[in-house]
């Protein structure tokens, strides 16, 4: 199946992504106690830490990859494989780090989504389009986008150490489902981001966890950290 009948199918585009984000999730279950003593130890800004942690915990993992180089700001890019029962898909598999306080949402930038982001800021309907396309052509293959983010939340004491408390793992639809996740700014599951466009900072906007959740329950992953 070409993947072009991919995208105009929900159902199978949904399980390509549902396939890649699984092992994603699994990478991050088998190294949670690896990524929670490297938080607790390690002196680098934390989001170092959690963009080195992502690529150590997929690593181990490994997926099976297609030798094509991907580029763009994520931090982890790879071509690969996915296996269903029915099919094989090639994916451009990208997965971007956060680490943050809050447990409610995740900051993205446009370059991390193939959707327009359509949502509410200050009272009035915004619509900006996502940098990222739904498919990447590379070496004459076509690879379809798949991104997920992947929070790390963290808290920190009075002595200054760091504590991991949990790992949240988002799998962002593909822009192609644009309209049953996102068709207007008020059914969004997007919220205004933290950047100030009167002092012209760069677009920023926040996934809302629980809104996500809400239209998919599978696109949001919890991993609690134990102390």
């Amino acid at each position: 199946m070409s993947v072009a009948e991919i995208l105009r199918d929900r159902a199978k585009l949904e399980a390509v992504e549902r396939s890649a984000f699984r092992l994603v999730v699994q990478a991050a279950h088998d190294y949670c106690a690896a990524a929670a003593e490297i938080f607790r130890r390690e002196v680098d800004e934390p989001g170092d830490i959690a963009e080195d942690v992502t690529r150590e915990a997929l690593d181990s993992l490994g997926m099976p990859r297609i030798p094509i180089r991907l580029f763009g700001k994520v931090d982890y890019k790879r071509a690969g494989y996915v296996f269903l029962p029915e099919r094989t898909a090639e994916v451009a598999l990208l997965v971007d780090s956060k680490a943050e306080k809050d447990a409610g949402t995740a900051t993205i930038q446009t370059s991390q989504t193939s959707m327009e982001i359509r949502h509410i800021r200050q009272g009035a309907p915004v619509s900006e389009s996502g940098k990222l396309p739904q498919v990447i052509e590379s070496d004459g293959r076509s690879l379809l986008t798949v991104t997920i983010i992947v929070k790390y939340v963290y808290e920190e004491s009075d002595a200054e150490e760091r504590r991991l408390r949990e790992i949240i793992l988002l799998c962002l639809p593909n822009g192609a489902l644009q309209d049953f996740y996102n068709p207007d700014a008020e059914d969004s599951f997007w919220l205004a981001g933290r950047n100030a466009p009167s002092r012209g900072e760069d677009f920023r906007v926040r996934v809302g966890i629980k809104r996500l959740a809400e239209k998919a329950a599978w696109r949001v992953e919890r991993i609690p950290v134990n102390p």
